[in-house]
């Protein structure tokens, strides 16, 4: 069932804005992290909202999946981009590095295990502009056309004031925590720990 103006605005004010905060935050604090587990699974994160965005960007409508055409009155507005041979690389190691078991896991460190978040940004970035720039003013939400219209060097000092992530993890004995969804950009995720006694 397609989604109306009124629920892809909604739509794009929380779920587009989660995925396009989280990878422009990811992409810039990933390089000065040492190694570690917490790295680890930044990286994984940055991975999957990675894919996530270029799915959104590159790929037809399938099934329940939101896509960049939606955002368009005529979907014929937004000509499918082809993917650049270095998204295609970017897009199958993503496939297959956030699940570590495959075949075409990169064992060990070589120096092609590293992954220059800054460059994969700004290749989500480029497409990214030219959708805000075309998509239906009825249907994306102007914060997210505002985010994508500012200078690089200035979106991640406004994710820091315009966007909060209410993805919650708790740990409690007693109860299962859940918040309100607040009009903020969220998965209004909850991960609830309970401590064996």
């Amino acid at each position: 069932m397609a989604l109306t103006d009124k629920e892809l605005l909604d739509y794009s004010a929380e779920h587009l804005m989660h995925e396009l905060s989280m990878l422009w935050e990811l992409g810039e604090a990933l390089p000065d992290r040492p190694p570690g587990t917490e790295t680890s699974a930044l990286l994984e994160s940055f991975a999957v909202h990675l894919r996530n965005l270029i799915e959104f960007f590159f790929f037809a409508k399938k099934g329940a999946y939101v896509r960049a055409q939606d955002f368009f009155e005529d979907p014929t507005d937004w000509p499918l981009p082809q993917l650049t041979p270095d998204l295609k690389r970017i897009l199958q190691r993503a496939n297959n590095e956030v699940s570590h078991l495959t075949e075409s896991r990169i064992s060990g460190n070589p120096p092609s295990k590293g992954w220059d978040t800054a460059t994969m940004v700004k290749q989500i970035e480029i497409v990214a502009r030219r959708f805000a720039l075309k998509a239906s003013g009825k249907r994306l939400e102007p914060k997210v056309r505002e985010f994508l219209g500012l200078p690089s060097k200035e979106m991640r000092i406004w994710i820091g004031n315009n966007v909060s992530h209410s993805n919650i993890a708790v740990q409690d004995t007693t109860s299962t925590y859940t918040s309100a969804l607040s009009c903020a950009a969220s998965t209004a995720t909850v991960i609830t720990t309970r401590r064996q006694p």
